[in-house]
């Protein structure tokens, strides 16, 4: 059951990212439809047939629509799912934490975020070297840093930890 709902919060996370690249990126393009493309037009009955594009020899051009290239980078669209993500589990973790009673159960909160975000980093694809990872990685450390010193009896700041999801979102911004 866990398994699912990760993969469905996965391909949420992927189907975001890129409805949000459309809205921030230009696509360049030709404007016209690949050879053999059909476009749907209304029939005079309205019955909905399908009207195929004519060819470039019926329109009197010699050349063939350019082959499309690419425009989305396999790396951009890990970082952007793990950015989704992540900011998603700090939400959850912010949220479900001011919400717990008790000091046990703000530190159970803790335990399951650490848990949660390392997931999402092992499965993001990127290296460690990827700056998306490493700010990811430093809200890891902060909120490991804070269930340590919570364990050890201590009362933490949260400060490093804001800090560091606050980097992580500015890191986001620019992907």
């Amino acid at each position: 059951m866990r398994v699912r709902r990760l993969t469905a919060l996965v391909v949420a996370a992927v189907a975001v990212g890129a409805g949000a690249a459309g809205c921030t990126q230009t696509i360049a393009g030709t404007g016209t439809l690949a050879e053999g493309a059909s476009v749907r037009s209304p029939s005079p009955s309205g019955s909905g047939s399908a009207t195929p594009d004519p060819t470039p020899s019926e329109t009197g051009s010699s050349s063939p629509t350019p082959d499309p290239t690419p425009t989305t980078d396999p790396v951009t669209v890990k970082r952007r799912a793990l950015c989704v993500l992540e900011r998603a589990a700090v939400t959850s973790i912010n949220s479900n934490f001011n919400k717990a009673k008790t000091r046990e159960a703000q530190v159970g909160v803790l335990r399951r975020g650490s848990t949660t975000i390392t997931g999402h980093l092992r499965r993001s694809g990127l290296p460690g070297t990827d700056r998306i990872y490493a700010f990811g990685k430093a809200v890891l450390s902060q909120l490991n840093n804070l269930v340590r010193i919570a364990d050890a009896g201590g009362s933490p700041s949260t400060a490093p930890y804001n800090t560091a999801t606050t980097n992580f979102q500015k890191a986001c911004s620019s992907v």
